[in-house]
């Protein structure tokens, strides 16, 4: 298997993007395919060789016939992301001139003697406004693939029209209405024919230029992309690509500049602007020593910064990897988009025939008038227009790719509109504690030895505890980072939710909780002082113990009362002991917790509470020791995780600073865009609706097909804009009473 994604423009209507969705889903190499309209992006995963743009694209020739520009994302290429594109300045030339055609003919030809002229100058009118249309549907029935969709619905309203000019020109029953002496307005049926291919195309340039916008504005949002370094070597300054830079380079980063790959400031210090990553707006200072995230912008001085990571592996191309595939996950409405816009259109078809056909029949008989068909004809046409899914199709996914732009501006990465659903609906939050709701920076409160001198002890803890990934074991180590050791390990082992086994000095060293001295059969009295306890055993003799304390975060109290008014139930699973589990649900109000656990309690309790509800169960963690629940859950969510490899693997949604309020933020962005998506679908049919009555009632007007037009396109243009509108939606934390 192969997976690729493709950045792909030039599909007039996500209707037709979807049409190509499903062709290339037929084809014998194609795994999995998905198109994103919203983001311009391709995903496709091959069962054997992958095929070149100039063969996938033509494969998309032969049910798309507009030209496509296509490019594999990661190779260079970007496509424009203008919002007025020299194809859209082409289309509008066009109108322009099929409207002047029409207002000649209007205004200079409208006498009955120039019927024949005028005729012929709407014939050129349409084909000049329309031939694009009128090819694509050649195209499709010519592939017998994709043939029944708008362009198919708006030649036939076309073709109609003409019909009912020829069948009146025949019979000398042009409608006239008389302006002056001098020349006469015709209202006829060959006016009509132009105006409904000119609104439609008119629609289709503002709809276009709208999605456009949307996506411009999306993108913006979480745009990171930095395209320069400063390399500082034996010469003076270098200005090279980001993706040059090596491990252990040396690069400058001036005021107003971004950084561009992760590293340790070595030299000069500034204020940094970290919103573009964390949502947070507020600069921080910055110094030697400490670590910078590329995309930051520096704000405030320069300073001088030690690459310690490619740009490949640093955040800011982590974030745009994850947002590039953010596509590729359906919502639930998505999905039902996909298979609704598969059976609408031949309704809408079918529908349309009902009208004319049983209309026009019954019409005939009670009113013994043929010339009544060509009333219902008309009105069928009307029912083709109107009947277009554009608005619906377009509106939906783009509501839920607003949500995740606007999460993203708040410093939240979300993988994929799937989890958009389940964080809209999430019942349960179950939660890690040390790193998420506090600190995770212990502090050593006691130290009690037993038999041993305090110095030795500390040298054997510090020894075994130096090669930890624990919070707890890089907390003994900071308290003493000035202190020498001079035992070297030899064996190391550390066994997740215990502690650590090591060789110090040709003695085997143990340190960790109860839990691992049970497991070695060591003898020893346990301490009950309320914090972390961390013991030490030296060749099976437990020599002592350290006390450790950690302190709960600014954002860890309105994190629960904020989740609690909106009806969700928290629940805290830690490995720590009951004294201090008990304590800390106390003080934030937790609903439930439990103690001492392994990684795989954890990820067993969080099954039977998946199985104990009908709504989404998110976890949240720290990325790291809490990766199986993580992937278990609904919705895993890694706090400040960005920096770790597991952590995006893994998470479904991205906390970018170590706030865990944003939670609730991204519960009410995610209930936002599913509230947008669903007015968007109910309002789209609740208009075409009304519009397809009215059409009924005034069957005998000829303003009900620029209605019937406004319905269409016109609608998409609103809708496309009220999903835009999600992006500036402001989030504001206010607790309600449930």
């Amino acid at each position: 298997m192969i997976s690729k994604i493709y950045s792909i423009t030039g599909f007039d209507c996500p209707n037709c993007a979807a049409k190509a969705e499903s062709f290339l889903a037929t084809q014998e190499n194609v795994d999995y395919v998905h198109l994103d309209y919203s983001q311009n992006k391709l995903y496709i995963t091959y069962k054997n060789e992958e095929w070149s743009v100039k063969k996938l694209a033509s494969v998309i020739k032969k049910v798309e016939s507009d030209p496509l520009e296509i490019a594999l994302v990661g190779d260079g290429k970007h496509n424009s992301s203008k919002i007025f594109t020299s194809k859209m300045w082409i289309m509008l030339s066009r109108i322009i001139f099929a409207v002047v055609i029409a207002l000649i003919c209007i205004f200079r030809l409208g006498k009955q003697e120039y019927q024949w002229i005028r005729f012929s100058l709407y014939i050129v009118a349409i084909i000049v406004i329309g031939y694009d249309i009128f090819y694509k549907v050649i195209n499709h029935i010519k592939n017998k693939n994709n043939i029944l969709d708008h362009n198919l619905l708006i030649t036939i309203a076309a073709i109609g029209s003409l019909a009912i000019a020829i069948i009146a020109l025949i019979e000398g029953e042009d409608v006239i209405h008389r302006l002056n002496d001098n020349y006469t307005i015709a209202f006829d049926d060959c006016f009509e024919a132009v105006m409904v291919i000119t609104l439609f195309q008119i629609g289709t340039i503002i709809e276009n230029a709208a999605t456009n916008k949307s996506k411009a504005a999306i993108m913006s949002a979480v745009e990171l992309r930095v395209d320069k370094a400063n390399l500082i070597t034996s010469n003076g300054l270098e200005i090279v690509s980001p993706d040059k830079l090596k491990v252990d380079d040396h690069i400058f980063i001036k005021v107003g500049e971004l950084i561009p790959v992760d590293g340790v400031i070595i030299d000069g210090e500034g204020y940094i602007d970290t919103s573009s990553l964390t949502g947070e707006y507020v600069p921080v200072r910055a110094c030697t020593n400490n670590k910078v995230t590329s995309g930051c912008l520096l704000k405030e001085g320069s300073i001088t910064v030690k690459v310690e990571k490619e740009f490949k592996d640093s955040a800011v191309s982590k974030i745009i990897e994850l947002i590039e595939h953010g596509g590729e996950k359906k919502s639930k409405a998505d999905e039902f988009i996909a298979k609704f816009a598969k059976i609408y259109t031949p309704i809408v078809v079918i529908l349309a025939l009902v009208v004319f056909v049983f209309g026009g029949l019954i019409s005939s008989l009670i009113n013994k008038d043929n010339t009544l068909w060509l009333t219902w004809l008309h009105t069928g046409l009307e029912v083709l227009v109107i009947g277009c899914p554009c608005a619906i199709v377009i509106s939906v996914p783009l509501a839920y790719f607003s949500a995740i732009g606007l999460a993203s501006k708040h410093g939240i990465v979300v993988k994929g509109g799937n989890y958009i659903d389940s964080l809209a609906n999430m019942g349960k939050l179950i939660t890690d504690k040390t790193g998420t709701l506090t600190h995770g920076s212990f502090t050593i409160q006691k130290i009690e030895t037993f038999d041993i001198d305090k110095e030795l002890f500390l040298d054997y803890l510090i020894a075994i505890e130096s090669l930890s990934t624990h919070p707890i074991g890089k907390a003994i180590v900071h308290d003493y980072k000035k202190r020498k050791t001079a035992a070297k390990v030899k064996y190391f082992n550390e066994i997740a939710g215990f502690g650590c086994v090591a060789s110090v000095k040709d003695k085997q060293v143990i340190a960790g909780n109860d839990k691992l001295l049970d497991k070695y059969k060591i003898t020893f009295n346990p301490c009950s002082e309320n914090g972390s306890i961390v013991y030490l055993v030296i060749d099976k003799k437990c020599v002592g113990y350290v006390v450790l304390s950690d302190t709960i975060k600014e954002d860890a109290q309105p994190m629960v009362d904020l989740l609690h008014s909106q009806g969700v139930e928290i629940i805290l699973l830690t490995g720590d002991n009951e004294e201090n589990a008990k304590e800390i649900c106390s003080k934030l109000g937790i609903d439930r917790y439990h103690y001492k656990l392994l990684p795989e309690d954890k990820t067993n309790i969080l099954e039977k509470e998946m199985e104990n509800t009908d709504k989404s169960v998110a976890f949240i963690g720290d990325g790291i020791n809490d990766a199986p629940s993580i992937i278990r859950s609904d919705v895993g969510i890694a706090m400040g995780g960005i920096g770790s490899d597991i952590a995006v693997e893994n998470a479904d949604m991205i906390i970018m600073n170590d706030d865990p309020a944003k939670v609730y933020d991204a519960m009410i962005i995610a209930k936002k865009g599913k509230r947008t998506s669903i007015f968007n679908i109910c309002f789209a049919l609740t208009i075409k609706l009304v519009v397809f009555v009215l059409a009924l009632i005034f069957k005998d007007e000829r303003f009900m097909m620029y209605v019937a037009i406004l319905a269409d396109t016109g609608l998409t243009v609103l809708l496309v804009i009220n999903s835009l509108l999600l992006l500036y939606h402001p989030i504001k934390r206010k607790i309600k009473n449930v």
